[in-house]
């Protein structure tokens, strides 16, 4: 039978810290010296085997302390077996570890010590996999799991990777979900309530909150086009120790560097996602719903011509429709947007949204905002269908663009009306689009009024949260994503971007904030001297 050993034994793991310490310090009295650099990485090599040898040494301890016995469910005892070897890899390298089974006569076995300690189920422990999944939101697979190697001395390869993103993505997917859900019966239990009687509604605080929605295209393969993995293109072992082999280099879905290669040399590549005429038909966009929401308190002008937005919450998803809905409105809960006296929504004129947004927030005092920026836009485009020469556009276009954001829709259109009778074939056609764009969403563009409240004027928040969320991690050259692994990657950088979400999926994990306190202090600082009612992100 094994017994712990005697008080003091998990100190035997700084022998080889007293003595690396001892070695250092017999160098400095010869004089050798050393770069700040190699003392550095002398030391931390030298620590990262010490946490290697005490994880074993307490886990050995705690193995051998362990009872003979235990209560099974079914309610007989457990008996020891013996100790089974096992082993695992986290942040300090393998760590081997023998401990006791318990085996009972309804044939039902267990270690006590793997539920009491944690110990993972998988090769890897759970601080490597969050590492993982961490740098992966911002890196490639591949570099993401260099970078690991490089910060820790350990990581498993790109096809891990990808593989916990999946599943990983699914669970804050569905966690999202489960949240959006309980939300959504929550409120409707309370508006019924209110309806009834049977509750006051709460009273509204100052102030405005903001909710922006936009949508965002990004490739991925459709149904059954997925090209096939070539056995061997993935080779990459587990990384344990800097001594293991390199990690390679591959694209970004697995595929031979060749996908990612310039278009002219894709167009030559037989079975290339990409041919001679542009996108392929194995491929197809699919729109990611992007939502926003944020309190105009919040939103402030760090430096002339650019915004900050210091709190704000994010809502994405690829398939789910009607899920994404109720996502936005229990983040609208959750912010606090739905407590204010006025609910603003921003958006680029798109009917849908509109429509869903409307029917969302219907018992909310909602404020509508056309883009100043989109409508700013189409005057441009009408006014390039009517004249070629740029100093005649530009004489057409800049008078009726200030026209709107003084207020003076209607007098725009009724000159509209005017112009119409004078242009014939396309230029008449652009007027009409225009005046038709216009008459449409008149009612959303009281710009006066809305600057007046210190409203924001444009979606730039959103169609940034287009380019943070997705863009930059889903839309890098090259990439074509499996619909699941879009999903899955999209859920994953909402997780890391929305406070509070990242701890969900892994509650061992600080929060580690985009902007670190140091930062965010300055910045309040220099947004309190510079921001104006009128600013927005």
């Amino acid at each position: 039978m094994r017994r712990p050993k005697a008080p003091g034994t998990v100190l035997q793991a700084l022998e080889p810290a007293t003595r690396k310490l001892g070695e250092l310090e017999g160098r400095a009295l010869r004089g050798e010296a050393l770069t700040l650099v190699e003392l550095a990485a002398s030391l931390s090599q030298c620590l990262q085997e010490v946490a290697r040898v005490a994880m074993e040494l307490v886990l050995d301890q705690a193995a051998r302390a362990q009872p003979c016995s235990a209560p099974c469910p079914c309610g007989q005892e457990a008996q020891s077996k013996g100790f089974e070897d096992t082993s695992f890899v986290g942040r300090f390298g393998r760590v081997a570890v023998s401990r006791r089974r318990l085996t009972c006569e309804c044939g039902s076995s267990s270690f006590l010590l793997d539920r009491a300690w944690g110990l993972p189920t998988g090769h890897y422990t759970d601080d490597v996999r969050e590492a993982t999944d961490r740098l992966s939101c911002r890196l490639g697979f591949q570099e993401a799991v260099a970078e690991l190697h490089h910060l820790w001395g350990v990581a498993p390869d790109a096809s891990t990777a990808k593989r916990w993103i999946g599943q990983d993505g699914g669970r804050a997917e569905a966690g999202a979900e489960a949240d959006a859900a309980a939300h959504w019966a929550r409120y409707e239990a309370e508006a019924y309530a209110i309806a009834r009687g049977e509750r006051r509604q709460a009273q509204r605080t100052d102030g405005f909150g903001v909710v922006e929605v936009d949508g965002v295209q990004a490739l991925t393969w459709k149904p059954g086009q997925e090209p096939r993995r070539h056995s061997g293109v993935d080779k990459t072992p587990a990384t344990v120790t800097s001594g293991s082999a390199e990690i390679s280099a591959a694209s970004e879905m697995g595929e031979r560097a060749s996908r990612h290669q310039a278009p002219s040399t894709l167009s030559q590549i037989r079975g290339s996602p990409m041919g001679p005429t542009g996108r392929s038909p194995r491929v197809h966009g699919r729109e990611v719903c992007v939502g926003l929401v944020y309190l105009g308190e919040h939103a402030c002008q760090q430096s002339p011509r650019r915004g900050v937005l210091l709190e704000k919450r994010y809502v994405a998803t690829l398939d789910d429709r009607e899920g994404f809905w109720l996502k936005l409105h229990a983040a609208a809960a959750t912010q606090g947007v739905l407590s204010r006296k006025e609910v603003v929504r921003i958006s680029d004129g798109g009917k849908y949204f509109i429509d869903q947004t409307a029917e969302l927030f219907s018992d909310q005092p909602l404020v509508g905002i056309l883009d100043c920026q989109h409508a700013k836009q189409h005057v441009w485009e009408a006014g390039h269908e009517l004249a070629a020469d740029k100093k005649e556009v530009q004489e057409w276009v800049v008078p009726r663009a200030q026209a709107i954001m003084d207020g003076k829709v209607a007098e725009v259109i009724a000159g509209l009306a005017d112009e119409r009778e004078r242009r014939r074939g396309k230029p008449r056609a652009a007027v009409d689009e225009l005046r038709g764009y216009l008459d449409r969403h008149k009612h959303l563009m009281d710009y006066p009024r809305y600057q007046a409240a210190g409203y924001p004027l444009a979606s730039a928040a959103v169609e940034s949260a287009n380019k943070r969320l997705v863009g930059r991690r889903c839309k890098q050259g090259g990439m074509i994503w499996s619909e699941p692994g879009l999903e899955a990657m999209v859920a994953m950088r909402i997780a890391f971007m929305n406070p509070g979400a990242w701890r969900s999926l892994w509650p061992h994990a600080e929060a580690s904030p985009l902007v670190k306190p140091g930062i965010m202090q300055r910045t309040l600082g220099r947004a309190a001297a510079v921001v104006t009612p009128s600013g927005g992100p």
